[in-house]
């Protein structure tokens, strides 16, 4: 596929993009060191690259003391490789997972520029970057991020072996397997069933046949089983049946197929209102940009199989659909760089309705103000965030009286990225309602002959990476801790509206510290949400008597 002749971009885009671009940057990078480990998955990525170090064992990676077989290895790996090299620390786990954020944005900038022009490549790489789930996922789930852009690359190339002429059948289909093998070390099957989907939907909306599938096919195939398989004989080697019944039949299939890890049910539909907020507000000109391209239809094919195959599955978790925003990035770009598409009255009412959006949050902002001021202790802070929503609103209600200005959409973009500096900024200041860092340091500090940790009633699990041991979650902390008590102390973390429950405990337990922390975030908290805001948090010392 040949590129597009070299277009010429006027002074106040170049601006706007290169303003962009260096807030992106920021955003991105500027915030590790004073970032926290998220309490909920984020530790399921960082802590284990640890053990690794500690243990010289980098082939089965340890998390809550077992066999961690859910992901491949390859995000591990990468993460191991940063604190070596850097040491560990919060900053060297995040900085990976940024990395790759932005090195997709690149690449998806790079391929939307070669289909459609240099305009729509940066306005698609700005798209992604700005996008709210996308910059949150790329600063706190590494596997997902890795992925994504693992898939970004695998789509790419995998298109070009089934549309491209030119190129050898080796080279073509060698590196779609490569690619391919990539994205299946970062999450497993799904690395390869996503792009083999996409390709496959985006083919057959154009009606077109791959160029000499049997041959590139087969090199592809090839490629793959050459780099997957060795590390599959390793783990057989050393775990036997066990690898394939935890990582292939529990992780693989029981995960996606069934309830067990999905408690309460999500409907079919679930995920439109996470791909409504999480591109918001470029989830509204989707309707209006959804067709095919003379070029390639390969992001409608990827957006829409993406979309259905997470829909079909039974486990839905917010983060999965990450993977299908290069998809829905590249779309809504490619389709408000068009000079003159004929929907500019969709153009105008998405703003609209961008705009409104916009004002309904400077409206809670102006209620919440005073809670903002008093969680971050800063009025200027606070007055950060209005300033962010109120650069969205005018940028949004600009591109509304002027929804043919091919210069409308990037100042979007950089009232986007404007917003989530602000509330970057914001949260930064809300570090001292975790006490985890603390905690993991006083754990660390009085457990040099051992320790055993214990999570009753929350999801606090950032302290394994800050203690630098494993805290196991109990459901009966009166029956259970005894039982999986090893050494003779160790530490329980609960609400303490929940310290009534350590009654029974047949050990001696002491309450050490309590600390105030959010139950549901920062925002439940600043707009007052009844039982949502503030409580309080306690550290227990338990020990033999």
């Amino acid at each position: 596929m040949s590129s597009l002749p070299r277009e010429r971009l006027d002074p106040a885009t170049r601006i706007l993009a290169l303003a962009g671009a260096i807030l992106g940057a920021w955003l991105y990078l500027g915030g590790l060191d004073r970032a926290l480990i998220q309490h909920g998955n984020e530790s399921m990525y960082a802590a284990p690259p640890v053990r690794m170090l500690e243990t010289g064992d980098y082939l089965v990676p340890q998390w809550e003391n077992r066999a961690f077989l859910d992901k491949p290895p390859l995000t591990f790996w990468i993460l191991a490789a940063g604190y070596r090299a850097l040491g560990v620390s919060v900053a060297s786990a995040k900085l990976p997972g940024a990395l790759a954020g932005l090195a997709t944005a690149l690449l998806l900038g790079a391929w939307v520029g070669r289909r459609a022009g240099a305009r729509a490549g940066l306005l698609a790489g700005l798209t992604l970057v700005f996008s709210f789930q996308f910059s949150v996922v790329a600063l706190t789930f590494a596997a997902d991020t890795f992925l994504t852009l693992a898939l970004t690359l695998a789509i790419a190339a995998l298109d070009a072996a089934c549309r491209r002429e030119d190129g050898s059948d080796a080279a073509r289909g060698a590196l779609a397997g490569a690619a391919l093998s990539a994205a299946f070390y970062c999450k497993g099957l799904v690395g390869i069933a996503l792009p083999a989907g996409a390709v496959a939907a985006g083919l057959l909306f154009d009606r077109a046949r791959p160029v000499r599938p049997l041959r590139r096919g087969a090199w592809a195939v090839a490629a793959l089983v050459v780099l997957v398989a060795p590390w599959h004989v390793a783990m057989s080697q050393r775990l036997g049946t066990q690898f394939w019944r935890l990582f292939y039949w529990e992780n693989q299939f029981l995960r996606g197929a069934t309830s067990r890890f999905m408690q309460k049910p999500r409907g079919p539909i679930y995920y439109l209102g996470v791909l409504a907020w999480g591109l918001f507000p470029w989830s509204l000109q989707l309707p209006g940009v959804l067709r095919r391209s003379r070029r390639s239809s390969v992001f409608l094919g990827w957006l829409v199989f993406g979309a259905v195959f997470w829909s079909l599955l039974v486990m839905k978790r917010e983060v999965y659909l990450v993977t299908i925003l290069p998809a829905a990035a590249a779309l809504v770009a490619e389709g408000l760089a068009r000079p003159q598409d004929g929907r500019l009255r969709w153009r105008r009412a998405a703003w609209i309705a961008a705009a409104l959006v916009a004002a309904a949050a400077l409206v809670f902002w102006t209620i919440a103000f005073e809670r903002l001021v008093a969680l971050a202790e800063s009025r200027g802070i606070a007055l950060f965030l209005g300033v962010g929503i109120v650069g969205l609103f005018g940028a949004a209600v600009a591109a509304a009286f002027r929804p043919a200005d091919l210069r409308a959409p990037f100042g979007v973009a950089l009232g986007c990225g404007v917003l989530l500096v602000a509330l970057q900024s914001f949260e930064a200041r809300l570090v001292r309602y975790d006490p985890m860092p603390d905690w993991g340091a006083r754990a660390r500090s009085e457990c040099a002959r051992g320790c055993d940790g214990f999570l009753f009633a929350n999801n606090f699990n950032s302290i394994d990476f800050y203690s630098g041991f494993d805290w196991t979650f109990v459901a009966d902390p009166a029956g259970e801790v005894p039982r999986r008590l090893v050494h003779d102390r160790g530490f329980l973390v609960t609400w303490t509206s929940q310290e009534s429950q350590l009654s029974g405990l047949p050990l001696r337990w002491e309450v050490v510290d309590r600390r105030p922390a959010f139950r549901h975030g920062p925002m439940s908290a600043a707009l007052g949400v009844p039982g949502q805001g503030l409580d309080s948090l306690s550290l227990i010392r338990i020990e033999r008597r």
